[in-house]
């Protein structure tokens, strides 16, 4: 079994130690050489915490740890270089990525502990993830509820809480007022004095006031439960000094203060939603006109006419809202085509007294120019690959030829 160093040490973050192995390996996303060592300082991806990366340097070739794993015992670094085995190899952490792992792991005890004492309610989950980090609780927490389990986790890291890690024996562990109860009898227990006390593999800070802040982001129902984000450390400071940047960019477009912000957006919507309704009104009114004009001019379309427009000034609404008013024209089958970042959307409709097929027309004409879509049989939408208007009108066209 491989040592650990970094088991009872979380600052560990360098060490020499023997090749054990080195294979080609892939695995969870990663591909490489899976090099075995005697000790390592790396910790394995495990309990909701990611592996540590790093570098592995040997007789003068240095290679990236791009991942570490554990099976059975050992620990194995997949690399981007192999190493002969036997040989003494030297690794060393990435530390900002292991101290901040560190700093979220600490403050996802401190804040499953604070939730447990408030309100009764336990972890069932915890993920470290690339742009946030998220604990899942069993019951109901409300947007108040986390402002106030926020405050206290902060006034909780403040007063700089000693962190100790240890493997009390049976008997001692059967006395410990565990925030989990153990199902082992050899377990590793991280206690945060005065704040959580919990079996744990993961690597911590030392002292509370290490992790610096923690900022619940999110607050969302789960599962039945509620999943909390949060962030601690630098990546809380930072995103509090984006979203104060932010909202001080929307309040200079919008002419107020940051506390009417809200009220303002909230206007802003109301009036858009008026103004899409009053245009909306106004384009049924002109789509109208517009298909009473094409009827004029509409081929014939076997025992029906065609209505075709290729008008790529039209959103997907715009054809949808078209086609309709196309659809109430007797006889009538539409085929409306607009082109907008590289692909042509399209409705095909038809009216009521209408003869044609309008689903096997769009299979045809899906097959034809390979193009996806559906609906029902007076009114099918989807999509095509770029092509000329010719082309699309050839493809409806041989339909009933």
């Amino acid at each position: 079994m491989t040592n650990k160093l970094f088991d009872l040490d979380s600052y560990v973050s360098s060490c020499e130690a023997k090749i054990l192995s080195c294979e080609p390996v892939k695995k969870n996303g990663y591909e490489g050489f899976a090099v075995l060592l005697d000790s390592t300082c790396f910790f394995p991806e495990g309990g909701g915490q990611p592996s540590d990366i790093g570098t592995m340097s040997c007789g003068g070739e240095t290679a990236n740890v791009l991942y570490a794993y554990e099976e059975n015992g050992d620990i194995f670094h997949i690399c981007d270089k192999a190493f002969p085995v036997g040989e003494t190899a030297f690794a060393e952490l990435n530390w900002d990525s292991r101290f901040a792992n560190m700093q979220i792991h600490c403050g996802e005890h401190i804040l499953s502990g604070t939730i447990m004492k408030m309100m009764g309610l336990h972890n069932v989950g915890f993920h470290v993830g690339h742009e946030f980090n998220t604990v899942d609780m069993d019951g109901e927490i409300t947007v108040e509820d986390a402002r106030r389990i926020e405050a206290k986790v902060n006034a909780l890291i403040c007063e700089n809480h000693p962190v100790h890690v240890s493997y009390p024996d049976a008997e001692t562990l059967k006395q410990i007022p565990l925030r989990k109860k153990p199902e082992v009898d050899h377990l590793r227990v991280v206690d945060v004095e005065g704040c959580d006390l919990c079996g744990c593999c993961g690597t911590h800070v030392a002292f509370t006031g290490e992790i610096g802040i923690l900022k619940i982001i999110d607050v969302q129902r789960y599962k039945g439960g509620t999943r909390l984000s949060f962030l601690t450390g630098a990546a809380a400071l930072g995103d509090c000094a984006d979203k104060a940047q932010e909202l001080k960019q929307i309040c200079a477009a919008l002419s107020c203060k940051p506390v009417d912000a809200f009220d303002n957006v909230e206007k802003l919507k109301a009036e858009l939603a008026q103004k899409k309704q009053e245009l909306s009104a106004k384009n049924k009114q002109l789509f109208a006109l517009m298909a009473k004009s094409l009827e004029q001019s509409a081929e014939t379309f076997g025992e029906d006419k065609l209505f075709f427009v290729r008008d790529d000034s039209l959103g997907s609404d715009d054809l949808k809202a078209f086609a309709l008013q196309i659809a109430l024209c007797e006889k009538a089958v539409g085929a409306l085509f607009s082109q907008q970042n590289g692909m042509i959307s399209y409705n095909l409709c038809c009216s009521k007294d209408a003869s044609v097929d309008l689903r096997a027309l769009n299979k045809h004409m899906n097959q034809t120019l390979n193009g996806k879509g559906g609906g029902n049989k007076e009114l099918c939408s989807g999509r095509l690959p770029a092509c000329a208007e010719e082309d699309i009108k050839n493809a409806v066209k041989s339909f009933i030829q």
